[in-house]
């Protein structure tokens, strides 16, 4: 084969984005599993994700003990946009954006209009609820559409199961608490632009900063029951991960962690 064939192949093949997000994901300490299949809850036809990605942060007390980690695990799609697509924006559902958080967290962030609690899903007050792609003549092969599917396919199985990151010998079975987070990663935001659904009328816009698609995801967990849950995908360019990383430690992954620290003392006191 000639150079140009294989340089051809290669292209097409969205392998080369799909390993830039992962080296982006190891340079800054995560453990990364690179498209691991499995059989879905429903169909049991296998199914594949991008990218899982884990890492463990310290939960110390403040008497500077050491009480164990908060395991952060990212379900990521990698998708090289290649035309272009429409999201129509809405008012974000604030009573399901607080449930949903308290059942990721732990942490009640109901009254996060007087507190000083941080979460990034509490940052925006509109998100993306429908979207388009140029070209499309199939729902289902739609560019979001299909990241979506395989992002929450693959957290509602995987998010309960414990042996992706390797035990660390010296301290097993340390892992206090886990939050999962999907994520769909492009290459950029030159081809999104964004539109409001109360006035549709209104001028489209291009996207620059990263949004959050709103899902309610129906799906049959493994007990074969049919479960409706709410979701936020983060949708970041890669040139977005560094921010990301450090806005979730340094508030919500905080929080968890200092909740863990105030029950550890509550439960000293008992």
């Amino acid at each position: 084969m000639t150079n140009k064939k294989i340089e051809e192949i290669m292209k097409k093949s969205g392998n080369v984005f799909h390993s830039q997000v992962v080296k982006a994901l190891r340079d800054k300490g995560w453990f990364v599993t690179v498209s691991p299949y499995y059989s879905d809850n429903f169909t049991d036809k296998p199914r594949e994700i991008d990218i899982i990605a884990e890492k463990k942060f310290d939960a110390i007390s403040h008497f500077g003990n050491w009480l164990g980690t908060v395991n952060v695990r990212l379900f990521i799609e990698c998708k090289y946009v290649a035309n272009h697509n429409v999201f129509w924006f809405d008012n974000i559902d604030k009573n399901k954006i607080i449930d949903r958080i308290r059942s990721d967290t732990n942490v009640d962030y109901s009254d996060f209009d007087r507190n000083s609690k941080k979460h990034h899903y509490l940052a925006d007050s509109f998100v993306a609820k429908l979207f388009s792609s140029e070209n499309n003549r199939n729902g289902e092969n739609e560019l979001m559409g299909k990241a979506i599917n395989q992002n929450l396919n693959a957290l509602v199985y995987y998010r309960n199961k414990t042996d992706f990151m390797p035990e660390d010998p010296k301290r097993p079975y340390s892992v206090l608490q886990s939050v999962s987070y999907p994520i769909i990663v492009v290459n950029s935001f030159d081809k999104f632009f964004r539109t409001n659904m109360e006035d549709v009328e209104k001028e489209v816009t291009s996207i620059t900063e990263p949004f959050k698609l709103e899902v309610n995801y129906a799906y049959i967990d493994k007990e074969k029951n049919a479960k409706n849950e709410y979701f936020l995908i983060d949708v970041l360019s890669i040139d977005n991960l560094d921010d990301f990383f450090s806005d979730i430690e340094e508030n919500e992954i905080q929080e968890i962690r200092e909740k863990i620290d105030w029950d550890d003392c509550q439960n000293g006191r008992q």
